[in-house]
């Protein structure tokens, strides 16, 4: 469908670009007709005059009058025995200099008109390759949410009917629950991930607001008390005070928040996480590093697209959304995000956001 439709708009093009360049040709053709036309008809009443006054001798001593005012275009010059007759150069330098200006302006509105035809074209063809990705990048969110969802799904399902059975041991039972308790919180998880990539959008459009990164960050670490505690991790903030941006809290809260549960997510317990925010003068850093299992370098570029899960070993395997959103979140507040890591090094995570002036 999409060489199908390619080769239609590029045939559509082609033909209007031929159109536009045999209708400038043909305009000019018709000027050059014209101009020629102009110069045969006085080369032939330059003939007939010369023939007038070879037949009517008594005509020359009144060529300036009677011919000049029939061929306004000729000029009479007396000789001695006879009349000299020519075209009048001005005249010709006038049919060339109307025949050149308008060659030029049909070549100048032929490439006006190849330049509309270029730009709407342009336009129509990235509208259409816009609606192309459109469709790929829903199609691909639609089949990587479908597939993370079926995939617990169908493990509670088995779970559940293994409950089912008779004669099913105290100690399966127990052990059962608790992977249906883990598939419930990653289905739990993943739409929390839906829903925020799906807000991303909202929380950018919000009223910015002047935020100090320490105590945002000191805010996040609260809210992830207990989420560190039940898994043995450990947050550590350190860092200088009066590090001011502009933008929504909310924005800021969900990047760093997806950072260091994504951290702790992927890495061995027990885990060690710190964040650092550094100031600057034009701009600041939040820097969050762990001791995990690190991320190859030929990795780096794949770890922010939707739907990539990594498959590293003592890594747990997510649905891939975490650090696309902490990316998308990051641009929306007009920062970037970097990574520095090595396979069994560890991670960072740093984060740089445009600096706020100081308050008036």
């Amino acid at each position: 469908m999409r060489t199908r439709m390619g080769f239609l708009y590029g045939t559509l093009v082609a033909l209007l670009v031929i159109m536009g360049l045999w209708w400038t040709y043909f305009l000019t053709g018709e000027t050059n007709s014209r101009a020629d036309l102009q110069v045969q008809k006085m080369t032939t009443d330059r003939l007939h005059a010369s023939f007038l006054l070879q037949v009517e001798p008594q005509l020359m001593d009144e060529s300036g009058d009677f011919l000049r005012t029939s061929f306004p275009h000729l000029i009479f010059r007396h000789t001695a025995d006879c009349v000299d007759v020519q075209i009048d150069p001005a005249v010709l330098a006038s049919i060339a200099a109307e025949a050149s200006s308008k060659r030029r302006m049909f070549l100048f509105e032929g490439l006006f008109f190849l330049l509309l035809l270029s730009a709407g074209s342009g336009i129509l063809i990235y509208s259409w390759r816009s609606e192309v990705r459109y469709k790929q990048t829903r199609e691909l969110f639609l089949s990587g949410v479908t597939h993370e969802f079926k995939t617990p799904l169908a493990s509670l399902h088995l779970y559940t009917e293994t409950m089912c059975r008779e004669g099913l041991s105290e100690t399966d039972r127990t052990r059962i629950g608790a992977n249906m308790l883990e598939d419930m919180k990653r289905l739990e998880n993943l739409v929390d991930d839906v829903l925020a990539l799906s807000a991303g959008d909202t929380f950018a459009r919000g009223v910015p607001v002047r935020l100090e990164l320490l105590a945002e960050a000191q805010l996040v670490l609260n809210d992830l008390a207990r989420f560190a505690a039940d898994r043995g991790a450990e947050f550590t903030l350190v860092g200088e005070t009066e590090a001011w941006i502009l933008g929504n809290r909310m924005t800021l809260a969900l990047a760093l928040r997806n950072l260091l549960v994504n951290a702790v997510k992927h890495s061995p317990e027990p885990v060690r996480v710190t964040v650092t925010v550094a100031s600057g003068a034009g701009a600041h850093q939040l820097i969050v590093s762990d001791d995990g299992p690190g991320i190859p370098r030929r990795l780096h570029s794949k770890v922010f697209e939707c739907f990539y899960s990594g498959s590293h070993e003592g890594r747990r395997r997510g649905a891939g959304l975490g650090l696309h959103l902490v990316r998308q979140n990051i641009e929306s507040l007009g920062g970037r995000i970097e990574l520095d890591s090595e396979e069994g090094q560890g991670s960072t995570f740093t984060v740089t956001l445009p600096a706020a002036g100081k308050e008036g």
